[in-house]
Order: structure tokens, then C-alpha cells, then sequence
């Protein structure tokens, strides 16, 4: 333990086991780890069991803005720039991490 953190508990967290009886900063750091390492507040949400709004006010900047009908930040979105000559960096980290996990054989 490092303070207030279980380590271990945050770890197992990240790593995808359930999070069981984990503190408000032991989430707090779990989310922010996976948030650094390209995760969505779906995903992250999803994995760490709790609802999408403690992660969105947590961290703002992963809450994607709506473009059309689509949500910036989807490969989808970023043909959608791609058509009236706009550059968005959230679709393109996107699409290029979609290309990554086709490259080397990842789930999409």
C-alpha cells in the first residue's frame, strides 16, 4: 500500500478482475490509468463498474462531442472529416489506433 492506494487492488482493476470493495481513489487511479492508456468512458466505466458520469466528471476530456450523427473520436467519424477536408486529432488517434490493432492482429 502507498498511502491511501492499494496497489495491488488498482492493478487487478486495470487488468480486467472485478473491483471489489475498492476506495473512491483507488477507482480514481484505476480510471486514470486506463483513461493514459486509450481507454474509453465506456469501456473504462464498464470495466471498473461504475456509471459513465463518475467518469466523464472525472475526466472531461475523454467526453467525445457528438459530429453529425456520429460521435467524434470513432474511425467512422474520422471519414466523416475526411470528406469536407477537416482534420480532427481525436478521429485520426482513433482510425490510427484501429489500423494498429488490424496490423497486429488485435480485436477491434
Amino acid at each position: 500500500m502507498r498511502g491511501q492506494l492499494d496497489l495491488i487492488a488498482i492493478e487487478r482493476a486495470v487488468n480486467g478482475t472485478a473491483p471489489e470493495g475498492m476506495t473512491g481513489l483507488e477507482l480514481h487511479e484505476a480510471a486514470r490509468i486506463l483513461a493514459v492508456h486509450g481507454g474509453t468512458i465506456k469501456t473504462i466505466a464498464a470495466q471498473l463498474r461504475v456509471p459513465k458520469q463518475q467518469i466523464s466528471g472525472w475526466f472531461p476530456e475523454l467526453v467525445q462531442e457528438p459530429y453529425g450523427e456520429y460521435v467524434c473520436g470513432t474511425p467512422r467519424a474520422y471519414r466523416r472529416h475526411l470528406k469536407p477536408g477537416e482534420r480532427c486529432g481525436t478521429c485520426c488517434g482513433a482510425n490510427s489506433a484501429r489500423d494498429r490493432d488490424r496490423k497486429y492482429g488485435r480485436a477491434a
